[in-house]
């Protein structure tokens, strides 16, 4: 008797993987992963930068320079805080210009905190500003 129950046991097993829970267990770590993750809007701006082009025109001596230099920020040499830079800004009424005429000019040094440079560059871009960027060849 011992012999057929082995031969019967041997018979019953196949080489195949048991695969049907797999769709459950999937379908758990979906719910898991969409109840567990949470959604962050990021806060980005729109800014439309100038192209890279020289025009034969030169900028006049008028255009707003703004200077990030460390933590201080400087409009046109004067220093102010990012609250009256954007009044500054407000006050260009930058939105009725031609676009050539919204040109901002950004130059930053460096050790400028990033949190400056993405508040003005914030400031420039929602008083419809365009800006330009001033890099050293150096």
């Amino acid at each position: 008797m011992s012999r057929k129950r082995y031969s019967k046991e041997k018979k019953h097993r196949s080489g195949e993987i048991p695969t049907g829970s797999f769709s459950d267990i999937a379908f758990l770590l979906i719910i898991y992963f969409l109840v567990a993750t949470t959604l962050v809007k990021v806060k980005t701006i729109a800014a439309d930068l100038p192209s890279g082009e020289k025009s034969s025109q030169t900028q006049s001596d008028k255009t707003p320079i703004v200077n990030l230099r460390g933590s201080e920020i400087f409009f046109n040499d004067k220093k102010v805080s990012v609250d009256l830079l954007n009044e500054r800004l407000a006050e260009l009424n930058l939105g009725e210009k031609i676009p050539s005429k919204r040109v901002i000019m950004l130059e930053s040094t460096k050790g400028t905190p990033y949190e400056n440079y993405f508040q003005v560059l914030a400031g420039i871009s929602a008083n419809q500003g365009v800006v330009a960027i001033v890099e050293d060849d150096k």
